[in-house]
């Protein structure tokens, strides 16, 4: 397997580097199947078939896959404008290219034809996809897709020309769409394919839900308010003409079945929503995050050392565009990491795609997908050389330290919300939950039990005489009786399960999920047993709980299981004379 690829501006240029790799290729043993890969700037789209013929005049069994993109990369460099060609031989491999037009076929159904070609293609290694279109419905594709054997990889991008509402432009050497996919399927059991990818984006400030969505793609509201009040709020990011760059580098974090992805804006509406080109789903929790330098350079770094003890002979690059924003002129040093490894070609998407695993194929923004590839074992290679970490120009070092000032007191803040949440939802003298977050649990317990028909049991407690206790003995000898008894509770209640609680005063509530009523008798009246043992007043006198114990019915409320233990707790207390247990 070898892979040449190329940097060109004309027709003359793709023709001088069409006769080099065909004098390359003579020299390989064998030759199994051709994949010549296009990355075009918008202004180069008329060579496109001009390109297309030149590579098939020499070529003729070439399969070309490709598109018009925001930035090309070869070798590690980026393109100004200006056109990729790389051709991968393969010795024993086979490429065989598809298109699919949206608009002619729906995605579930192309998605559906591609699995089916899979799913008869035993030796499947790898799927690389390129879209175009300008919210093009890619999930229904992929979620068909995402039943293939576990072991395909799957990678590439949302490729287009940058103008936001317009679709890009996605090719093979046949057919030219501008709302689908083209896609390569690369096959052979000697073939050995390795994806990795790099992130660097880290969150920022509260989390939020998303509450309000238009389709798949349009965010219209996060906590009950459009997701604009949010950049206006925290970044000072408004709806204007700039709003895409601005706001390019400051995505949605959050995660999905344990994979972390990010979503960029694309585009701001009036009303304050916003367009997305990968999607959301309601009930999901985000955050704003930014971006670090010196974190996305590390990463990179750690991508390049696995790719290193991998020995790829050929490397398949795709990065988001805002990466390519946020690092600026040190963009290339990121990029550079790799290039000793082996010939690399990729482009810049807005979206980028990839299999976690599970199996799912999703698409992320904000993320470096490297896909290494080989033909056969690596014995006898030569390991490559990791090159030092690259040095960060000036002000993007200074950026570095204050995304550490950032990340610091952020920790600093979301460490005091904690411990204020925790005060807010605990009762500071015995330690049990307050009333508002026993409440809250009740609610909560209660609406899981009744779905999944399982029983659920509470109980109502009140220390007797209590106010005799303080009359006599003091405040203070008081305060240490509930103390006792939080104890007793907390050491006889599952933890992480049961939800004792302070209801107020000397009053206690007990919410027991999961348990019968007979459970429940049984925990009641060992906690008025070991009361009586333990919580003994200084002269010797016992101190005596009356409980009140029922169990969930299926059309209970919060309400009206709290009003029947309470008469639980009545009927313990005032007519069977206290230091009982009722069980209702």
């Amino acid at each position: 397997m070898k892979q040449f690829p190329f940097a060109i501006n004309t027709i003359k240029e793709l023709q001088d580097c069409v006769e080099q790799v065909r004098e390359e290729s003579r020299q390989m043993p064998a030759l199994s199947s051709v994949l010549v890969s296009v990355f075009m700037d918008t202004s180069k789209v008329q060579m496109l078939t001009d390109i297309q013929k030149g590579v098939q005049a020499v070529f003729p069994e070439a399969q070309i896959i490709g598109a018009v993109s925001s930035g090309e990369l070869v070798n590690g460099r980026l393109l100004d404008q200006g056109v990729v060609v790389n051709f991968t031989f393969f010795e024993k491999a086979a490429v065989r290219v598809f298109a699919y037009d949206f608009q002619e076929r729906k995605s579930n159904t192309a998605g559906r034809d591609l699995l089916s070609i899979l799913q008869a293609d035993k030796e499947a290694a790898a799927v690389e996809v390129i879209s175009a279109g300008f919210h093009l419905d890619i999930n229904p594709f992929f979620k068909q897709l995402s039943a293939s054997r576990r072991k395909i990889v799957f990678f590439g991008g949302l490729a287009d020309d940058g103008s936001l509402g317009k679709n890009g432009l996605v090719f093979t050497h046949k057919e030219q769409i501008r709302h689908g996919v083209v896609v390569a399927v690369f096959s052979g059991k000697d073939l050995h394919v390795q994806a990795k990818s790099s992130f660097g984006w880290k969150p920022l400030g509260r989390t939020m839900t998303v509450t309000r969505m238009d389709g798949d793609f349009c965010l219209q509201e996060l906590d009950g308010r459009p997701p604009l009040e949010v950049f206006e709020k925290y970044l000072g990011i408004r709806n204007t003409e700039s709003f895409l760059v601005e706001a390019l580098t400051f995505p949605f974090y959050f995660e999905r079945h344990g994979t972390t992805l990010a979503r960029h804006p694309r585009r701001c509406r009036d009303d304050g929503s916003m367009m997305f080109g990968a999607d959301f789903r309601v009930g999901e929790q985000v955050r704003l995050a930014y971006g670090d330098p010196g974190e996305i350079i590390d990463n990179a770094m750690s991508l390049q050392e696995k790719m290193a003890s991998f020995k790829p002979e050929a490397i398949f690059v795709v990065s988001c565009v805002a990466r390519w924003m946020l690092l600026g002129s040190d963009t290339e040093k990121e990029l550079a990491i790799s290039k000793h490894l082996a010939s690399s070609a990729g482009f810049y998407a807005y979206g980028e795609f990839m299999r976690n695993e599970n199996g799912e194929i999703m698409v992320s923004n904000m993320t470096l997908v490297t896909i290494g590839m080989r033909e056969g074992l690596s014995l006898g290679r030569q390991s490559n050389v990791v090159p030092p970490r690259p040095k960060l120009n000036q002000h993007r070092t200074l950026m570095t330290r204050l995304v550490h000032f950032i990340e610091t007191t952020s920790q600093e803040l979301e460490e005091s919300n904690r411990k204020l949440k925790h005060l807010a939802q605990i009762d500071r003298l015995t330690g049990l939950f307050n009333r508002g977050e026993t409440e809250a649990n009740l609610r909560e317990l209660l609406k899981r039990a009744q779905k999944l028909n399982e029983p659920l049991s509470v109980l109502m407690m009140d220390v007797d005489d209590f106010k005799v206790i303080n009359d006599s003995y003091g405040h203070a000898v008081g305060d240490d009786t509930l103390k006792k008894i939080a104890n007793i509770l907390q050491m006889n209640t599952r933890r992480g399960s049961d939800v004792p609680g302070r209801w107020g005063g000397d009053e206690f509530f007990v919410v027991l999920p999961g348990s019968g009523i007979e459970r429940a008798r049984i925990i009641a009246e060992r906690v008025g047993r070991l009361i009586n043992e333990q919580a003994v007043l200084e002269d010797g006198s016992m101190v005596t709980t009356s409980i009140g114990v029922v169990t969930a019915a299926s059309d209970d409320t919060p309400d009206t299981l709290f009003k029947r233990a309470d008469g639980a707790l009545y009927e313990a207390k005032q007519i069977r004379g206290k230091n009982n247990v009722v069980v209702h």
